[in-house]
């Protein structure tokens, strides 16, 4: 049985089951910043088994691609290990629960996949006594193949760290005893190979707080996971995930552009899993548009991407080579998930470049830890520091294993305790940054508020202004009755016209009035509940809760706001069809002030480009294109084609901005009714913010014109200055550059004319020490490549001189020191700066034969000169 006819199962069998079929979700969560990835199944219902959302549906199942880091050491060397992984699974909310849940799945696997029952095999919470009973009494497994285990094994979620969680019942398959440890306590829970868990059954009951605790779940339901790969093992009756038609193209492809076979050996064979498994996981979260860096997402998919690599070279690989792996994991997996081939170019390119800069870091990692066994060993030490160890692997790249690798082949080894407190600690540090603390205390504040009167609000789609009541007052991380004039406070309103921060807009501006007194909001903020916070000063009068208000946004701020949002959609609109459709939205901020548009490619737009790119904005601005947002069922607006902009939360229904004929997205945010009200569009600048990721800043409207006519006033003065006609400008500062270029020839050839006529006088008061001629002369003004010219010349007439030209410029003073080849063992030229450097105050360094030194006090360079003699002297007495 195929993959693609076992997910086509498993949908058809819950469907029918009064299950809905809901689209995967996405593998960077939308809405969840306690995960990196998507990790369950489940991810996206969390919502609607806490109850923070109106239920949709009571039953559903999904296909869902998911991907797991945290074994990533065991990925290739066990049946069990993958990063990216497939998850069949179906859901209650707050419907069925363990009976239903246990009976269809025995029933799907015995009687729809047809599996044996004799080699299945159950586990159950230790204390649920209610699962054991259905296994035992309804299903008829004897008490022999139902395994009690504990909480570490049979306790999950939650996913993240808060959520559902609660006991599950997992389902085994017997590999049969040539996967087996041979031990004769041998059972389900073994960490061996032979009881594979391919199903688990999780009845979520509880919510998991933030502290820990664990609450009764509002709809407390189930949520099963069922391993696509798996099972298509078992049902394939291969001996590994890697063999199964979800994997095994990869694994040959890999194998056929390093030349080496699947079976040649144990090493070649978990080397092939890793690279296929690998190569999966990056074309599906690149096709997403994460790009490899050096944290969170990104530095996860460069980890990812270096192990596949180096396994690559440990089986024969020298050159970049998974680039072209790509097209064989979309070809095995587009027809599943769609979004894959989208843009195999773009996935392609980023896997290259990555290779590529990886190669590079491998020969630069070599050379600096060949260095640090070089130091250690002058030493006599025998042990590579962790914190040396991992400053190569998280600042450089360079592998672990190669780095422990290359310390035996040394007769060293690698404090690796350090390494891994240092790789724990900076684990830590990456996600602290995904948690989202930000106003984690209001949200605990106003907690009671939301259970009374649900969300905030918000009426700012339809009005600038509306009447109101203070539900609540916060005030340095308390809740008050009342605030008086001069004094900070965060408003808690009924209904608001003021938008809060979200989706890269900034929060709202303007004023609160109850009769004379008088709030000023700076900024409006909503906890992840949504309830608006407006965050401000009492000007005038005081403020108490219960008061009647009017509250009424600052209209011009808004408005340029609604400009710059509407014209950021724009700009997306014509960066896929100018740039690529492979354009992703990775991040935005939309202000009074400014637009700025963060995006990936992987290469800076060319001056045409975004002149093109400008240009069509202005284009949709001058066609007054109508502007109209609605609200649609999630899966309608993907069908229609919506962008869903990066790291925004969703929920059943979303409201869709569309620019007719032009530009549809998923949007909470403000905008213009047609685009003729933007005015104009100027781009000011395009820039790269990390690899593969640039941003583009624009202006709007009165800003854009402001910023027009400055630029105006520019070219006019200088029109005046050069006396040219601003069309000219352009060729007659092309000529003005040739000439200064031409008279900085002439100057440098002045400065060298006049250091070279004295080469005689230079010659003539050369000092013999020991029978070595010194030669050395010091020249103002002169750059560093003219005093080695100078000292070629010296050279020339003085071949066996050493030689040293010193030169002041610009409140700096420089120092190079040139020694022939036949005396630098004895005098060597960067010993002699290394000497001389602090007299001048500087340092310097280069190479036997020749080495340059710098220094922030000219005024003692004489005496540096004056002091290469008497170096020259003692370093021959010392080598004696």
């Amino acid at each position: 049985m195929t993959g693609e006819e076992i997910r086509k199962r498993f949908v058809d069998f819950f469907v029918e089951r009064g299950h809905t079929h809901v689209s995967a979700a996405p593998l960077v969560p939308p809405d969840d910043p306690t995960l990196l990835f998507t990790s369950a199944g489940m991810v996206q219902f969390k919502p609607l088994w806490s109850g923070a959302v109106e239920l949709p549906y009571r039953r559903a199942t999904t296909v869902q691609k998911c991907l797991r880091t945290g074994d990533l050491e065991n990925v290739g060397s066990t049946l069990r290990h993958l990063t990216f992984f497939e998850m069949l699974g179906n859901f209650s909310f707050g419907d069925y629960f363990k009976r239903e849940a246990i009976v269809w799945a025995w029933e799907f696997t015995t009687a729809v996949l047809g599996i044996s029952k004799e080699r299945l095999y159950a586990s159950v919470f230790r204390e649920d006594d209610e699962a054991y009973g259905i296994w035992r009494d309804e299903i008829g497994l004897s008490g022999e193949r139902i395994v009690r285990l504990g909480e570490e094994d049979n306790f999950w979620g939650p996913a993240g760290d808060t959520g559902a969680c609660g006991p599950c019942s997992e389902i085994y398959f017997d590999m049969g005893p040539d996967y087996g440890c041979g031990k004769p306590t041998c059972q389900v829970g073994c960490d061996c190979e032979r009881y594979l868990e391919f199903w688990n059954l999780v009845f979520p009951q509880f919510d998991q707080q933030k502290d820990g605790s664990r609450l009764p779940l509002k709809n407390r339901g189930i949520d099963t996971g069922l391993g696509m790969e798996r099972v298509a093992c078992i049902m394939q009756k291969t001996s590994s995930l890697f063999e199964t038609d979800l994997l095994y193209p990869i694994v040959q492809a890999a194998a056929d552009a390093i030349g080496v076979r699947y079976t040649d050996s144990h090493e070649s064979r978990m080397s092939l899993n890793v690279i296929a498994d690998h190569v999966r996981a990056l074309t599906f979260v690149l096709s997403e548009g994460v790009v490899p860096s050096n944290e969170g997402r990104g530095y996860v998919m460069r980890r990812i991407l270096r192990r596949a690599a180096r396994h690559g070279k440990k089986i024969g690989m020298d050159k970049p080579f998974l680039f072209r792996l790509v097209d064989t994991a979309i070809d095995t997996m587009g027809s599943a998930y769609p979004e894959i081939n989208e843009h195999p170019q773009q996935v392609r390119k980023v896997v290259e470049m990555e290779e590529e800069r990886f190669h590079r870091t491998l020969t630069q990692g070599i050379e600096l830890l060949d260095a640090m066994i070089s130091e250690l060993q002058g030493k006599h030490e025998t042990v590579i520091p962790g914190e040396e160890a991992f400053k190569l692997f998280d600042t450089y790249g360079f592998p672990p294993d190669l780095t422990c690798e290359i310390a035996s082949e040394k007769g060293l080894r690698v404090d690796e305790e350090g390494f891994q407190a240092c790789l724990t600690e900076q684990r830590e540090r990456a996600r602290a940054a995904w948690k989202g603390a930000a106003l984690e205390a209001e949200a605990e504040l106003t907690d009671d508020l939301f259970a009374q009167h649900g969300a905030t609000a918000f009426l700012g789609y339809e009005s600038l202004s509306a009447s109101s009541l203070i539900l609540g007052i916060l005030k340095e991380g308390k809740r008050v009755d009342s605030i008086p004039a001069g004094e900070e406070a965060l408003l808690v309103l009924k209904e608001t016209p003021f938008y809060a921060e979200a989706g890269g807009q900034v929060g709202d501006t303007g004023l609160i009035t109850a009769g004379h007194a008088r709030f000023e909001v700076l900024d409006t903020q909503k906890t992840p509940k949504g309830i608006y916070l407006h965050i401000g000063k009492v000007i005038e009068g005081a403020l108490r809760v219960g008061d009647a208000v009017e509250a009424a946004l600052d209209e011009p701020q808004r408005l340029a706001t609604m400009r710059n949002h509407t014209a950021t959609h724009l700009l997306q609109g014509a960066l896929k069809r100018i740039i690529g459709k492979h354009i992703t939205q990775s991040g935005s901020n939309v202000s009074p002030a400014s637009l700025r548009f963060d995006f990936t490619h992987l290469e800076p737009l060319t001056p045409e480009q975004i002149h093109a790119v400008e240009a069509m904005v202005n284009e949709q601005v001058m066609m007054n294109r109508p502007v109209a947002a609605r609200t649609l069922p999630l899966e309608e607006a993907r069908r229609i084609g919506a962008i869903a902009p990066f790291g925004e939360k969703y929920g059943d229904t979303v409201r869709v901005v569309e620019v007719k004929d032009f530009s549809r997205e998923f949007c909470g945010g403000t905008h213009l009714s047609a685009t003729g009200q933007i005015g104009s569009f100027v781009i000011l600048s395009e820039s790269s913010i990390a690899s593969g990721i640039r941003r583009i800043e624009a202006l709007t409207g009165t800003a854009a014109f402001e910023y027009l006519s400055r630029q105006r006033e520019v070219l006019t003065r200088l029109s005046q200055t050069l006396s040219a006609g601003k069309d000219e400008l352009g060729e007659r500062v092309e000529q003005l550059m040739v000439e200064v270029k031409q008279l900085r020839r002439e100057v440098q050839q002045m400065r060298q004319e006049e250091s070279y006529a004295g080469i005689d006088e230079i010659l003539h008061a050369a000092k013999t020490i020991e029978g070595v001629k010194i030669l050395t002369h010091t020249v103002d003004n002169l750059e560093a490549n003219e005093m080695r010219n100078l000292i070629d010349l010296l050279k020339a007439r003085e071949p066996q001189a050493v030689i040293g030209v010193g030169s002041s410029k610009g409140g700096k003073a420089t120092l190079i020191c040139a020694v022939p080849r036949e005396l630098a063992k004895q005098v060597p030229a960067n010993r002699i700066v290394e000497i001389i450097a602090p007299i001048i105050s500087g340092g310097g360094g280069g190479r036997a034969e020749m080495a340059q030194a710098g220094g922030k006090n000219p005024d003692k360079l004489a005496k540096a000169m004056h002091e290469i003699a008497p170096t020259v002297a003692w370093l021959l007495e010392h080598e004696k």
